[in-house]
Parts: C-alpha cells; structure tokens; sequence
C-alpha cells in the first residue's frame, strides 16, 4: 500500500485522539473520573504515536523490526481496548468513547500486522 492510506489509517485515529484529549482538557475540572478516563486515552495515543512515529521513519528510509514495532503497539492497544471498553460503558463520556473507538481500530490493525509478518 502507499504511504498515503498508512497515513489515513494511522494519521486519522492520532487526530482523533488530539480531539478527545481536548474534550477531556475541557472538562477537566468537573470531571470525577480523571484518573480512569486518562489511563483510558493513553494506551490507544501511545499506540498511534508508535504507529505514526513508525511509518514516517521508515518514509524517511529508516528499517525497524516490524514484529517488535507491531508487538509494542499491539500490546499498548489491547489494555487500552480493555480499559476503554470499561470507561466508556461506565461512565458515558463522548471522548471516552472515541478513546475506545481509537484503541480498537489500533488493536484491529496492530494485530493483523503481526500475523502478516515474517
């Protein structure tokens, strides 16, 4: 595939991510839950910064380990999947949900790249 529709299926979640983090900013002095909404938003930010970060190294013609890139953001996903599920049942917040949106699409794609590597 082009590195054009990398970016979108990478590029598109991290903005996605800078929204919700600004939803929960926003929100923040009256929001209850911190602790759990920001341990929530984390992982899947981790995983498109590692996702992101990733692919313009190698557009700049850098090598990395797929499998070890592909594992590291597989296993920042999958708590963040976890935990978000959790979150956004729970306590029904819109950037909670997205955060949810976000590590669950990381996951999905994270874990397909693995059991296509060599």
């Amino acid at each position: 595939m082009p590195f054009d529709t990398w970016w979108m299926i990478f590029g598109v979640p991290l903005l996605i991510m800078v929204i919700a983090w600004i939803g929960l900013l926003a929100s923040w002095s009256t929001e209850k839950n911190r602790v759990l909404i920001t341990a929530a938003m984390l992982f899947p930010t981790v995983a498109t910064l590692i996702a992101c970060g990733g692919l313009a190294y190698v557009q700049r013609g850098g090598k990395v380990d797929a499998l070890a890139v592909y594992g590291i953001g597989f296993f920042a996903s999958f708590p963040g999947a976890m935990i978000g599920f959790v979150v956004a049942l729970t306590f029904k917040r819109w950037f909670s949900a997205l955060a949810l949106g976000v590590s669950t699409w990381m996951l999905f794609w994270f874990g397909l790249m693995m059991s296509a590597a060599d």
